[in-house]
């Protein structure tokens, strides 16, 4: 068990959690908290990805949509980035009209 295995279970047995991924989960908060440019970049990493739509990743990263638009366009990224292609769509669209 590495040193931070250890605290991390120590932590979670002396503290109000009933884990350690409650405890990594409450470090990740008062991180992303503390470091609104984490959050930001997290947000749009989510987006690109397609993880989270436009609209969620600008509240995850607590700004408007349309500076979280703003963002993406100062970060190169396109804003269809995590949609279906032309061709996946297309196929989808015939699925749901059969």
């Amino acid at each position: 068990m590495s040193g931070l295995e250890a605290d991390l279970d120590a932590i979670a047995a002396v503290g109000d959690y009933d884990d350690t991924d409650a405890v990594i989960e409450e470090a990740v908060r008062e991180l992303l908290r503390r470091r609104p440019e984490l959050r930001l970049s997290l947000a749009v990493e989510k987006y690109r990805t397609g993880t989270v739509s436009c609209n969620r990743a600008a509240e995850l990263a607590g700004v408007s949509t349309a500076a979280f638009r703003d963002e993406l366009a100062d970060r190169g990224i396109d804003r269809d980035a995590g949609f279906l292609s032309d061709t996946s769509r297309e196929r989808q669209l015939e699925t749901f009209s059969r």
